[in-house]
């Protein structure tokens, strides 16, 4: 249940990976940017207007708390050592709010005590109440100037609220003239239409800078990709193209080597039954004569002693030792080209075969290592390595007198198979194999598509390897 599961939760990453796979390099890139640039200008958009949010609103603030220090601090300095402001003091700041100079900036004022209670007020009726300090409050309580614009959820702010106009609240601290020590917070109001304005502005045009960037980053690289796309397309087009043609020409090329390979096979076996028709035509025509010969000579070998005497006696004995020198090498010339019956005999058993012949023979002594040989090969290689042992033991024979006569084969990814001795070698082998008996072997191995090989020295033995590639899998047996 588990190998199941895991297989049916890869298989929709597999198919996303198809997928991407299959995309073009420019759709590729454009998704990428999506998933990349537009989240990294979104958050590159978003930084920049909050930063020039958060400045203009800093400078608006500074500005305005310094404008506005240097017009009420002078005027409620008496909180320094009283926690209410004088009836006077109170007209003073009214008078001072109704300046149009200040009117224009300000719409309302609030003096709090450092425990939020509020000492002046525009409104009356907000005179000694105390609220809970808010944030903004807290800051310019600890030295700092705070702004906001104003929210609907202070109570404090009832009679501004109902001015319906967006205010912008600035919280100031209000500093002992002797002392610098903070005795109370200054709130005023400001009318914050055209600083949102200016703030919508800023935003707007960092947001269509940022946006303007990456679409003209987006344009340009997606040209650039999109002509290296085009190009790769067309190299692939082309590419495809030449692959195809050079498969047929490899396809061609392959039909054509398989017909000269049947072609030689077919010349192999023509030439195997030329070799076994001249062999019976050897046994059945002149050998069959000579020794029609021979037996005529012995019937008149009575009548040629008499009439020659020990002369004639010795004559008659040279003419028939002749005849039958001549008549055993006919004999052996036909065996030799008329092949043992190896249709059904395996391929090891064809080797061991021309070895018995051999031994036979010559009277000398083979030693054979057959190991991992296939059962099943062709009739065309089967002949061939038969003629390779029976040649290769032949020359082993005149060449080094039948000393260490081995025959080697074996079958992994190739089969190979050498005849070596123990002679006195040769000082250059690829010179010899200019003769009839190592040409013809190296022709006939060649012919069948395998590499023949002479490995061979000066005093130490001489080596014939032949190699075969095996193209399928075979039963083999030892």
């Amino acid at each position: 249940m588990s190998h199941s599961t895991g297989t049916l939760a890869h298989q929709p990453f597999h198919a996303v990976s198809e997928w991407w796979t299959a995309t073009k390099l420019a759709h590729q890139f454009l998704i990428a940017a999506a998933i990349v640039l537009f989240p990294g200008m979104f958050v590159t958009g978003w930084w920049v207007s909050n930063r020039i949010a958060t400045a203009v609103t800093d400078n608006t603030a500074h500005a305005a708390a310094l404008y506005m220090e240097g017009s009420v601090a002078p005027l409620i300095q008496e909180l320094s050592t009283s926690e209410h402001l004088l009836p006077e003091t109170r007209d003073k700041l009214d008078r001072l709010l109704a300046d149009s100079t200040i009117r224009e900036r300000v719409i309302s004022m609030k003096v709090w005590r450092l425990d939020g209670t509020i000492v002046y007020s525009t409104w009356p009726d907000m005179i000694g109440k105390r609220f809970p300090a808010s944030e903004s409050f807290r800051k310019a309580a600890a030295g700092q100037v705070a702004a906001e614009f104003d929210s609907d959820s202070e109570e404090e702010d009832q009679h501004e609220r109902e001015s319906g106009k967006p205010l912008f609240e600035i919280f100031a601290p209000v500093r002992a003239s002797d002392s610098h020590r903070i005795i109370a917070i200054s709130e005023f109001y400001t009318n914050g239409e055209k600083l949102q304005a200016d703030i919508n502005q800023a935003t707007f045009l960092s947001w269509l800078v940022v946006a303007s960037v990456t679409a003209l980053m987006l344009g340009a690289l997606s040209g650039i990709v999109s002509r290296g796309s085009s190009t790769i397309d067309s190299q692939r087009s082309q590419l495809s193209s030449q692959v195809g043609k050079l498969q047929s020409l490899l396809a061609q090329n392959e039909e054509l080597r398989d017909r000269l390979q049947r072609s030689n096979e077919n010349i192999a076996d023509m030439n195997e039954r030329i070799l076994q028709r001249l062999g019976a035509d050897l046994h059945d025509g002149p050998a069959q004569l000579i020794t029609y010969m021979l037996l005529r000579l012995n019937k008149f070998a009575p009548a040629i002693e008499q009439a020659g005497g020990s002369k004639g006696v010795e004559e008659l004995k040279r003419m028939r030792e002749a005849i039958q020198d001549t008549l055993r090498e006919i004999r052996n010339l036909s065996e030799g080209l008329a092949l043992p019956e190896l249709t059904a005999a395996t391929l090891q058993a064809a080797i061991l075969q021309a070895i018995a012949s051999h031994e036979q023979h010559t009277n000398t002594k083979v030693s054979a290592k057959l190991d991992l040989l296939p059962e099943h090969v062709s009739h065309s290689l089967k002949v061939c390595i038969y003629r390779f042992v029976q040649e290769g033991l032949a020359n082993a024979y005149h060449h080094a007198d039948g000393v260490g006569q081995t025959v080697s084969a074996h079958a992994q990814d190739a089969l190979e198979i050498s005849v070596s001795d123990g002679g006195p070698g040769m000082t250059d082998p690829h010179a010899k194999t200019s003769g009839l008996g190592l040409s013809g072997l190296r022709a006939r191995v060649e012919a069948i598509g395998g590499r023949f090989d002479v490995q061979s020295s000066a005093g130490a033995g001489t080596r014939l390897v032949a190699r075969f590639d095996l193209e399928k899998p075979t039963k083999r047996g030892t």
